[in-house]
């Protein structure tokens, strides 16, 4: 059991998300935990989340306030990880809710494993329970890294989990890319010896239907292909990869079949749509890029 003298270090990258911000930092100011810093990273927001950050900053003292100009969340994350004090590494993004009890329930749960990975509610609430389990389950970093393959759980985000400092201190996001998480997650569940996830929702997300992630399909076709093929290389490296070759191809016939269905949608460029997805094809079959 970790004491209230444990620090943890909440990470928000924000761009321009004026709309959303002053709730996600309402929800992270109530905490039922005391011991927390939040580090807010202004990627460079061209409305007033600016202000509104300035404005949270001078209301509370265990709030830092970083200004950059537009280089992605990624680049966001990587810089308040390089100020975090904290024991514990989270991050949560600006139009996102967390539950009073999303500190606390974490560091109760997490012990001695490297990372505790919260249960998630979208934000419509609209539950989403095939990412929230029924109890308490604790695996293997590698089991871990299976679930993310198969969209188990929270695995796939940064966001709603909880990290022990030094799975994060040498892991750095991959910047001005729509699926840095993708490849941090997987790096991090390797690294972990053991992951824990909490059977309670703790973390509300939000999808918005004008950003990056959900209207531009012809990047999200060619960054996921990338990522994948990154996620494959990894594995090899670490000589790896014959622990969850099952798990991979499945991930990769979901992608080919998923990209596919938005190429017929005819929202996808066919020179785009031939080279990634038939990488990732080519890795199906053959094993190898």
């Amino acid at each position: 059991m970790e004491t209230k003298k444990t620090l943890i270090s909440i990470i928000v990258p924000v761009y321009n998300t004026e709309k959303y911000i002053e709730r996600c930092l309402d929800s992270i100011m109530k905490q039922d935990y005391p011991n927390f810093e939040v580090i807010l990273v202004n990627d460079g927001s061209t409305d007033e989340s600016g202000i509104i950050i300035q404005k949270y900053k001078e209301k509370y003292k265990n709030i830092s306030y970083i200004k950059q100009e537009n280089k992605g969340v990624g680049a966001a994350r990587n810089a308040g990880i390089k100020v975090a004090k904290g024991d514990y590494i989270s991050f949560v993004d600006s139009d996102d809710l967390i539950m009073e009890d999303y500190c606390s329930h974490l560091l109760s749960i997490i012990g001695d494993a490297d990372i505790a990975v919260a249960g998630r509610e979208k934000y419509d609430n609209v539950y989403d329970k095939s990412k929230t389990p029924s109890q308490v389950i604790t695996v293997s970093g590698m089991e871990a890294l299976k679930f993310q393959m198969l969209g188990k759980y929270n695995t796939r985000p940064a966001w709603g989990k909880l990290y022990k400092r030094n799975i994060v201190e040498d892991v750095s996001f991959v910047e001005d890319c729509i699926f840095e998480e993708v490849r941090y997650s997987a790096e991090t569940f390797l690294k972990a010896e053991k992951v824990i996830f909490a059977n309670k929702d703790l973390y509300s997300y939000r999808i918005r239907p004008n950003s990056i992630m959900t209207s531009n399909e012809q990047k999200r076709v060619k960054e996921l292909a990338i990522a994948l093929i990154y996620v494959y290389k990894i594995l090899l490296e670490d000589g790896r990869y014959c622990e969850c070759k099952r798990e991979f191809e499945m991930w990769l016939a979901h992608t080919i079949i998923q990209n596919t269905q938005i190429y017929c949608e005819q929202v996808v460029d066919t020179k785009v749509f031939k080279k990634y997805v038939g990488e990732l094809v080519k890795l199906y079959y053959k094993g190898g890029i």
